[in-house]
């Protein structure tokens, strides 16, 4: 009965988003950070790595760059994240050393121009609401939000976890795959001295590579026509 659910919102997810591009008006439906190479988040396996309580995205994988930078103006409607699937210990000590139970929400960025050399500057543009993540462990979920968000071309759609988020896959990458945090140096996880990005209209500086890793999510976009 709960598979049937699972499918059952999988498919009404896929008809809200089929509905909501504009037949004939010329509006596309593209899925930033989508790439046939598929990989898996590192939970259970020892030792279970997890994003936790910041905003980020994949910079680079492999010969690909700036793979959550909008080419379009449109409207953010979806987002998508492969979990891995931790074991009870391990949720419980996430859940204990990162604030609570995991949570994601994506948040869309502004790039703003560096007031130094080799400063990466954005400004939260938009965000949505959180999404328990738990429910769908060890699956692939999307998650369509209750109000799309407004992205133009060159902004960068990021993921932000309030929490943890076992989202992180580093088995099998090299150096070419990494993924970029709103913290600074010295790219401290302290989730007192560096959170999330999630004031609108607030400026952070985007300093920390992480490599290598693959934050594993995706983005739906519909187009302005």
């Amino acid at each position: 009965m709960h598979t049937m659910r699972r499918l059952y919102s999988a498919l009404a997810a896929t008809i809200l988003l089929a509905l909501l591009v504009p037949a004939g008006a010329g509006a596309r439906m593209i899925e930033l950070g989508a790439s046939s190479e598929v990989v898996a988040p590192s939970c259970p396996v020892t030792p279970c790595l997890a994003v936790t309580r910041t905003t980020g995205f994949q910079y680079t994988a492999r010969t690909r760059r700036s793979i959550f930078v909008s080419s379009v103006t449109g409207r953010v409607v979806a987002f998508t994240v492969r979990l891995g699937s931790p074991t009870a210990r391990q949720i419980a000590f996430f859940n204990q050393q990162a604030g609570g139970v995991a949570r994601a929400r994506v948040a869309v960025l502004r790039p703003e121009r560096a007031l130094t050399r080799g400063q990466v500057r954005y400004k939260l543009n938009a965000q949505s609401e959180d999404f328990l993540l738990q429910p769908y462990f060890g699956r692939t979920a999307q998650f369509p939000l209750r109000l799309s968000l407004l992205v133009r071309r060159g902004y960068t759609v990021a993921i932000s976890v309030p929490t943890w988020a076992p989202i992180l896959a580093v088995s099998g990458l090299d150096n070419t795959f990494a993924w970029r945090s709103s913290r600074i140096k010295p790219c401290s996880t302290n989730p007192e001295r560096q959170p999330p990005h999630t004031t609108a209209g607030s400026i952070r500086e985007y300093f920390c590579l992480y490599r290598p890793a693959k934050l594993t999510y995706t983005t739906t976009i519909i187009s302005t026509p």
